[in-house]
């Protein structure tokens, strides 16, 4: 069987470590051919990544003009048609029409299979319409995304709607020792952005700054919001506090050496963000905005603390009880492994789209 997937975002993100750990797994422990369809503009260094894993051709029909465009599809069906692609497999809704004509076009038999990410509802128009029936399973990653997004389309809109939670492949085993720091250290990893709610993570930290404690941020800095991070490092109180490691790949190396984790965003994550997964799976106690998918998978107060986003005073509170109460934290952090490893384990994920993909 050979799969692909198509990445629409030029650059790296959640979408894309979400398909770059599924496609991994599934052609080491499944022998599934993956290959990875890329808009022309994308980074390289996220390409070559990719390219460890499997062929990465360009289609380099990717702005918005080429979105509806059935010429474009016979293009995509070209690749498609090459490889002998079986299943083609989208994480973007901005690539649905492009598949669909895809799929219309193509020698031989292909399956269109969607998941959905965001929040958001879906467009219902009679040409959105169309392109949803030539889709033959639409995933929705969390009950967030399955509720925000099917709102007001009739039942029949897509032939097969399944719900599987997005996961981190990490492997069960006893809770990771951690080792005791000092100061004890808070740890952001994501992009640095302010829709990723940063900027007020660092505001909240600032109401607190009689406590000892250090904020480790491990990810790349958005471009437009560059001067504005800056400007934080220049000008904060406890700027002197704040270290940033830049984009790691070593993530699941780094959680265990800190204190506390955080998921301060301020838009909402429809899909389960993957951060909080990997602190889940690696016993770190983790304090999330409430918007979105997030108490899909924390329970409040018990396996992490959920705060309204952006509200300074609620997450200066939730880390000042986390901070000076660590037999508290380090119940939560084994509430959480525990709670990752019985419902949320990549084993369960895996299992449930290798179904997906074998129905025929």
């Amino acid at each position: 069987m050979t799969i692909a997937y198509y990445i629409a975002s030029p650059t790296w993100g959640g979408g894309e470590q979400y398909v770059y750990n599924l496609a991994r797994t599934v052609k080491k422990d499944y022998g599934i051919t993956p290959i990875f369809l890329f808009p022309g503009n994308s980074d390289p260094t996220m390409v070559s990544r990719f390219e460890e894993v499997g062929a990465c051709p360009t289609f380099r029909y990717t702005g918005k003009i080429w979105r509806f465009s059935p010429w474009a599809g016979k293009q995509l069906a070209r690749i498609l048609d090459q490889y002998k692609v079986d299943i083609l497999h989208l994480n973007s809704r901005q690539s649905y029409f492009l598949g669909a004509w895809a799929k219309k076009a193509t020698k031989k038999p292909l399956r269109l299979i969607v998941s959905q990410h965001l929040v958001r509802q879906a467009k219902n128009t009679c040409l959105w319409r169309w392109a949803y029936k030539q889709i033959d399973t639409l995933i929705c990653t969390s009950e967030c995304v399955q509720r925000h997004y099917l709102y007001g389309l009739p039942a029949t809109a897509f032939k097969n709607v399944v719900l599987v939670h997005n996961s981190v492949p990490m492997t069960q085993s006893e809770m990771p020792a951690t080792p005791p720091t000092t100061p004890p250290t808070i740890f952001y990893h994501g992009r640095i952005c302010r829709e990723k709610g940063v900027f007020e993570l660092v505001k909240s930290l600032e109401q607190i700054q009689d406590l000892s404690f250090r904020l480790v941020l491990a990810g790349g800095v958005d471009k437009h919001d560059q001067k504005a991070w800056d400007d934080v490092l220049q000008t904060s109180p406890i700027r002197e506090r704040i270290e940033c490691l830049g984009f790691r790949t070593d993530i699941k190396q780094l959680i265990p050496q800190f204190t506390i984790g955080v998921i301060p965003t301020i838009v909402p994550e429809a899909g389960g963000p993957l951060a909080l997964l990997e602190n889940m799976a690696l016993g770190l106690p983790t304090v999330s905005s409430d918007n979105g998918s997030q108490p899909e998978f924390i329970r409040d107060g018990k396996t992490g603390i959920l705060c309204p986003p952006g509200d300074i005073e609620a997450w200066s509170n939730a880390l000042r009880l986390l901070l000076t109460n660590p037999e508290k934290a380090a119940q939560m952090a084994t509430q959480a492994h525990n709670d990752f490893y019985r419902e949320f384990s990549y084993e369960q994920f895996i299992g449930k789209m290798i179904q997906i993909y074998q129905t025929k």
